[in-house]
């Protein structure tokens, strides 16, 4: 696993370390990876990879579904990211037992700029795709929509109102 992690990294460092002037849309946003103790995984991967916390750790977002609905949860959630560079590590404490076999790599987050376009042009590539939530949380706001992948790949399209991971 820990070696996965690493291959992972060294992908999405080629793939972020060229900074462009212009955003680009669609482009890689995060990777989610569940953790049993966030404190432990911090202090690893500030310590092993040089990653930094963006921002303090969040406890709250609160959900907006289409229907006008607010559904609000707590969390723990912490944003860490390589000095420099945009791409987002994004953790989530939750306690997995170990009798279930649970894949720990959740998803991965992709911005875009117009997620109605980017929904267009998921579904006619054959996905079904989620209805559009808009999430708010603390400093950032996004409308967010997901879908699977051919091989079932959780994909997140995220288009940021205001904020940033």
């Amino acid at each position: 696993m820990k070696k996965s992690i690493y291959i992972l990294f060294a992908m999405l460092t080629i793939l972020t370390s060229c900074e462009s002037k212009e955003p680009v849309s669609p482009r890689f946003n995060h990777v989610f990876l569940q953790v049993s103790d966030m404190e432990r995984s911090v202090n690893f991967y500030t310590n092993a990879l040089g990653l930094k916390v963006t921002n303090d750790s969040v406890k709250n977002i609160v959900i907006t579904l289409e229907d006008g609905t607010k559904i609000e949860r707590d969390v723990n959630i912490v944003f860490l990211k390589f000095p420099g560079q945009d791409f987002v590590f994004e953790l989530k404490e939750e306690v997995i037992p170990d009798s279930l076999n649970f894949a720990l790599f959740q998803h991965v987050g992709i911005d875009v700029k117009d997620i109605n376009k980017a929904i267009q042009e998921a579904k006619n590539a054959g996905a079904v795709v989620s209805p559009v939530l808009f999430i708010q949380t603390q400093g950032v706001e996004l409308k967010q929509a997901s879908f699977k992948g051919p091989d079932g790949e959780l994909i997140e399209l995220d288009q940021i109102i205001s904020g940033e991971f």
